[in-house]
């Protein structure tokens, strides 16, 4: 990984940030000397291993509700007194037709993916502005792109994450703020799990069916999504790519493969 030296001692916030994507882009930015916060939903034995390992502050707090991710940016600022790099990360996801799914179940995904997160932002905006600039990562999904098969819920949230992070780039630019939009393909992290039960396969054999679609022949790494995230925070990265939908997924799909309808 290219060491940028202007990073050095940025303080950057990932929520969910314990496993996955989350912990990859934790341990890139920690790399680059940042000081990073790491919020999960609960602090327990696995997720203080992760804590220890990256070096990490515990921003713990439920997504889903937006009142609590909005003191998991609190939290991280009076521990250092700024933020620098907000990832917006996070996600749950289950998988149901989408006649078949309660609406509790629906929106419980929206809340964390796309409430929770807006809550977090409106938390961080101020002080980014008042401290001269920022960066928000957001971490979308190409489900929010395409659509997916029983993936309504989370397919919609993260459709709005899109849409939400182009409006933030247009209207804070004139305060330094950049907003950097990732859109994974499918990367190799547990989450693929609710794909495997949804088709009713084996964790292996999920990542086997889905990497046949994919040019470069193999699943996504997390570190992909990491190196374009730390990227993102330099000045470089955060000028050339606010407000643009950059798709980290070794030249996936043109459009929805036909084995999931």
């Amino acid at each position: 990984m290219i060491p940028y030296e202007e990073l050095k001692d940025q303080v950057v916030l990932v929520t969910g940030g314990t496993q996955g994507i989350g912990e990859a882009v934790a341990g890139y930015f920690a790399d680059q000397q940042c000081r990073v916060a790491i919020n999960g939903r609960r602090l327990d034995d696995k997720v203080q291993k992760v804590l220890d390992r990256i070096g990490a502050f515990p921003a713990m707090g439920d997504m889903k509700d937006p009142v609590v991710a909005a003191s998991v940016v609190q939290n991280t600022l009076e521990k250092f007194g700024r933020l620098d790099v907000l990832v917006a990360n996070a996600a749950g996801m289950s998988m149901k037709p989408f006649l078949e799914q309660e609406e509790e179940e629906w929106w419980h995904q929206v809340k964390i993916n796309l409430t929770g997160h807006i809550a977090c932002i409106k938390e961080a905006l101020p002080r980014m502005i008042r401290q001269g600039g920022g960066t928000i990562i957001i971490v979308s999904s190409f489900f929010g792109s395409l659509g997916w098969n029983n993936a309504t819920g989370y397919g919609s949230s993260k459709s709005g994450l899109l849409t939400l992070g182009q409006h933030l780039s247009k209207v804070y630019a004139k305060d330094n703020i950049r907003v950097g939009i990732i859109i994974p393909g499918v990367i190799r992290t547990p989450q693929l799990n609710v794909d495997a039960q949804d088709l009713g396969i084996t964790y292996e054999e999920v990542c086997e069916m889905y990497a046949k679609d994919i040019a470069m022949g193999r699943l996504g790494k997390p570190e992909e999504i990491a190196e374009m995230a730390v990227f993102m925070a330099t000045e470089q990265g955060g000028k050339s790519l606010s407000g643009r939908h950059i798709q980290v997924s070794g030249g996936e799909y043109r459009s929805t493969p036909y084995y999931i309808w």
